[in-house]
């Protein structure tokens, strides 16, 4: 996430284009390896172990370390040792800007200060965003007002990382009224009340995520193409849902919705998220109906 959350900013501060952020970002994905790739070849997994935990992360909203420590297959040492291996995100994204010769690593700190004082942050706000860690960030992104909230979008965002592209980002969200925004595609969840979440498209982001998860190159967001959001949404709410009964709630997932002129709601507060894939967004919302 760090990388496109200063990344957007470098562009729009004009410090550097659009191109150059895309190629800073292709070299980073030339050097950083997944997890379970690096403990395989390290000796401390087996690679069933591996598949095995790729596969269950599909289903929990954990981390490949986290899992791996459940299930025995590593420690908190190993997971940590893979972790440096890996390559700290941030430092990668620093790296690949000054080799590309965009920025000096002192023009950088720079920017990082002007964006820290822009945005109201503290310094150890900004180590949060450094760490490229979802539960460190999403905090940072969702207003007071909104906080109820904040579990379902930290669950959006690691399954579209995972999903649809490990360098989506999220920026500062909104509390907004339903009524004024119509939903695409949505789904309910009937429990203590209920819940909704749904998403809009932005500036074509909304677009190739269909296309991607749906394995479809869509042109248009049509039925189908809000078909697969919606089936994503029923994803992320399903990892909701279960994280929730771990706390003893119970959410019943109804049948997802779409339809390409939007869906009218009641008016109630939502969550309005800015969701960023590459140069482009588009906004997940997350809302608690009655």
């Amino acid at each position: 996430m760090v990388e496109y959350i200063f990344g957007r900013h470098l562009v729009e501060a004009g410090k550097i284009s659009a191109e150059q952020l895309s190629a800073v970002i292709e070299k980073m994905d030339s050097v950083r390896v997944k997890l379970g790739l690096i403990a395989v070849a390290e000796g401390f997994m087996s690679l069933k172990q591996a598949e095995e935990v790729n596969r269950l992360q599909a289903t929990l909203d954990k981390r490949f370390g986290d899992i791996a420590v459940e299930k025995g297959y590593l420690t908190d040492e190993q997971v940590s040792k893979l972790l440096k291996l890996q390559g700290n995100t941030y430092l990668t994204f620093a790296q690949a800007l000054v080799d590309g010769e965009y920025l000096t690593l002192e023009e950088l700190d720079n920017f990082i200060e002007d964006f820290k004082k822009k945005n109201g942050y503290s310094n150890s706000e900004i180590e949060d965003i450094k760490s490229d860690v979802v539960e460190r960030i999403v905090p940072l992104m969702i207003p007071d007002a909104c906080k109820e909230h904040e579990a379902m979008v930290g669950v959006f965002v690691r399954t579209m990382i995972r999903l649809i592209d490990r360098h989506v980002s999220i920026g500062k969200a909104e509390c907004v009224d339903t009524a004024q925004n119509p939903a695409l595609a949505i789904q309910k969840m009937q429990g203590s009340g209920m819940l909704a979440d749904y998403v809009m498209e932005g500036d074509g982001a909304l677009l190739f995520t269909t296309s991607k998860y749906g394995q479809m190159d869509f042109d248009v967001l049509d039925e189908d193409a809000l078909d697969s959001a919606g089936e994503i949404l029923n994803c992320v709410n399903g990892l909701f849902a279960s994280a929730e009964s771990r706390d003893g709630a119970f959410w019943e997932l109804l049948p997802q919705e779409y339809n390409v002129a939007g869906i009218e709601l009641p008016a109630a507060k939502a969550c309005k998220v800015p969701v960023y894939v590459g140069s482009q967004m588009f906004y997940f919302v997350a809302t608690k109906l009655a």
